[in-house]
């Protein structure tokens, strides 16, 4: 029985100086046992030299596929544009900081044995630790998502058959994030630890500031908790203001107590209804603004050119409205 063939996607931000050793880590770990292998690169807009490196590694080798979008769309796309053109029986995402190490792919492709559909890594040792945004938000998202049991310390890298590609790119919404996807589309999975190595080449792009934008962006995609948050706080405010209204007209009734002037209490209620409903009409307007991209159907990613590509094999991407994925 012959080796699958694989499909690696590596969205590339700042990643010049990691580019030549991921390609020939990559290439050393897959060649002998996976030969029929492709390696998409998808320059991000990279405002370093990403780009010609990916030109000079493309031109020395065809297996190595590259794909540079018009501008900054984000991660989350560039990985849309890889996922669109990978070929593969099964595909492997990684990210191109070689924290995770190219020398696992062997390992994560053989556990897709029939019966396991996506195979997760989780990353162990030292350099093994989620940060605490992510830590956070996997946990959040766990509770909240039926079924969705997240590990703290999952990884980005993680391998998935042609049926999971498939299922992932049926969905054509907008503002996809594939790392809860992936949980919320179901299908078998197993989980795998693997080392991790640290950053040797300049710093991860995501703040604390971008991870929790994430998080959120997520809770708003895939679940309608803020807005039942936010209800059930109102409830109780309702609730303790018909308690507190009921046990000062009973005072006054049946013990004769004066009505409480109050004035100072007044205002702070007042500022915290309409805290309360600022912050809920905050929370409603962000999902109408996901509502109003979904309807507008912009593409997510726009490409300006590719190598080792073909325009005719590449799918169409399946999140936009034209019938075109490139500007070329």
């Amino acid at each position: 029985m012959s080796s699958p063939s694989v499909s690696v996607v590596v969205p590339v931000y700042r990643n010049a100086e990691s580019l030549p050793e991921l390609c020939r880590r990559i290439d050393g770990a897959l060649a002998a046992d996976y030969p029929r292998f492709e390696l998409i690169l998808i320059d991000d807009g990279s405002p370093d030299d990403s780009w010609s490196i990916i030109e000079r590694l493309a031109a020395a080798d065809r297996r190595i596929k590259g794909v540079r979008l018009s501008r900054n769309f984000g991660q989350h796309p560039a990985i849309a544009a890889g996922f669109d053109r990978a070929s593969g029986d099964v595909t492997v995402l990684m990210d191109a900081d070689l924290e995770d190490r190219p020398e696992n792919l062997p390992r994560l492709i053989a556990r897709l044995e029939p019966g396991v559909d996506i195979v997760f890594t989780i990353r162990a040792g030292a350099h093994g630790e989620s940060r605490l945004t992510s830590a956070l938000f996997h946990r959040v998202f766990s509770r909240i998502i039926p079924g969705a049991n997240i590990p703290k310390n999952i990884g980005t890298l993680r391998a998935f058959n042609r049926k999971v590609l498939e299922a992932i790119r049926a969905h054509t919404e907008y503002d996809v994030l594939y790392g809860p996807l992936m949980f919320f589309i179901g299908f078998s999975s197993v989980f795998v630890e693997v080392e991790r190595d640290l950053r040797r080449h300049g710093r991860s792009s995501y703040t604390f500031v971008k991870r929790l934008r994430l998080a959120l962006r997520s809770l708003v995609s895939y679940t309608d908790f803020p807005n039942k948050l936010f209800l059930t706080f109102g409830a109780t405010i309702v609730g303790a203001a018909v308690l507190y209204a009921a046990a000062v007209v009973l005072q006054a009734l049946v013990f004769g107590a004066k009505l409480p002037p109050g004035l100072t209490l007044i205002v702070l209620l007042n500022v915290l209804f309409i805290g309360t409903t600022m912050m809920s009409l905050g929370i409603i307007g962000s999902y109408i603004f996901r509502v109003y991209q979904e309807v507008l159907r912009r593409p997510r990613y726009l490409v300006t050119e590719q190598l080792n590509l073909t325009t005719s094999a590449v799918p169409e991407s399946q999140a936009t409205a034209p019938k075109v994925g490139t500007l070329e």
